[in-house]
């Protein structure tokens, strides 16, 4: 490939994510990226109702397809590849993307569905995936097990093989993978046969330590796959305060688990979560396999010891010095709490252990990744 060997600062990028149904942690990352490269962000479609920085250009490829009228019902957003056809539908559209992409020496991909963008012959393409797609791989079976229907079974587990013929091919296309943490890295080593960059997410806020005012905090989406139920049961038969932020599906699940029990407070959604932490005592923690785990980052940037559940790169967060781990079970949960001591964590010590996660770190990593693979690629 003939590339362009410039600096990261001469070079023309632009970002292209998947699509913008709300701004998660992949949402969050396209937008901080393009603040870094000073990039537009090129994606399939922005749901009503998503607010995007006014810092940002957010170019829309095929809005009036995937957000409004007919169409918007038969390809409304569900994760992780549980909407078959808009899945593939914004795989197929992003082969050809938008023309003005084929302007820029470097396409900067967001997401995994990005990875299908057919790029010119001199352009340089970096894939930030996040994780490859969940579905197809690690939570394959369980994805499978989740349906009772044998016939049903076998249309999924052929449609599942149809489709990872398909991420594997789009493979080609990408000079440089880039993970967010290491253990994406080993997931894109396991399943890709590829090596990775490891560029961390960036901490972004006013996260802080102002002391400890006698309560344990957990915040996420309130989403199956974070456990917040879990928590909360474990804190009905505890002495301590856990107070629960975030709003999501199952949130009213939460409230009656939580209901007649004093010790805990379930908020909803908290506009200025920075202060909540900063009084915490501690941070609880249980999503299931995250693959980063913002949370637990934010966590440790308020100088904060983290009580993660032992998996995902939560576990890698955990340490003697950050805090305690506990298997995903309500039992183990409680004995830990239980055991936890804040005397014996230190706030500066687990300050500087969180300089990795620091926004500045994330831009210069960033940027170094950015020249590093032009220059391999001008020299292929």
């Amino acid at each position: 490939m003939v590339g362009n060997t410039a600096g990261a600062e001469d070079l023309s990028v632009a970002i292209l994510h998947d699509r913008f149904p709300q701004i998660g942690g992949g949402e969050t990352f396209a937008i901080e990226a393009a603040r870094t490269l000073d990039a537009p962000i090129y994606t399939m479609y922005v749901s009503a109702g998503t607010n995007l920085p006014n810092d940002v250009e957010v170019i829309p490829i095929r809005q009036n397809k995937y957000a409004r009228g007919l169409s918007k019902h038969l390809l409304e957003w569900k994760n992780e590849g549980m909407n078959p056809l808009e899945t593939l539908s914004v795989a197929l559209d992003m082969t050809d993307a938008h023309p003005d992409l084929q302007d820029y020496d470097v396409v900067l991909e967001s997401a995994p569905l990005s990875k299908h963008y057919v790029p010119d012959v001199d352009q340089t393409v970096i894939h930030y995936p996040h994780s490859p797609p969940r579905w197809l791989y690690d939570l394959y079976r369980d994805r499978m097990d989740s349906f009772d229907y044998p016939g049903v079974r076998v249309f999924l587990k052929a449609y599942a093989k149809w489709w990872r013929a398909l991420d594997k091919e789009a493979n080609d296309y990408v000079d440089t993978f880039v993970a967010n943490s290491e253990l994406i890295r080993d997931r894109i080593r396991r399943f890709y046969g590829r090596d990775a960059e490891v560029v961390y997410p960036p901490v972004t806020g006013d996260w802080r330590n102002e002391g400890d005012e006698g309560y344990f905090v957990t915040w996420s989406r309130l989403a199956p796959e974070k456990r917040i139920p879990m928590i909360v049961e474990a804190f009905t038969e505890l002495d301590e305060r856990l107070v629960v932020a975030g709003d999501g599906e199952e949130r009213e699940k939460i409230g009656r688990i939580a209901a007649g029990h004093d010790n805990i407070e379930v908020r909803g959604f908290v506009e200025d979560i920075e202060s909540l932490v900063a009084n915490a005592t501690a941070v609880v923690y249980a999503p299931k396999q995250e693959d980063f785990g913002l949370v637990g980052a934010e966590s440790l940037s308020a100088g904060k010891p983290l009580l993660g559940v032992n998996e995902g790169f939560t576990k890698y967060q955990v340490t003697e010095e950050t805090g305690l781990l506990f298997e995903p079970t309500v039992e183990s949960l409680r004995e830990t709490v239980r055991q936890f001591d804040p005397e014996k964590f230190d706030a500066d010590r687990i300050l500087e252990i969180a300089e990795q996660y620091r926004y500045e770190e994330f831009q210069d990593r960033l940027r170094e990744v950015v020249e590093q693979s032009t220059t391999e690629s001008a020299t292929e």
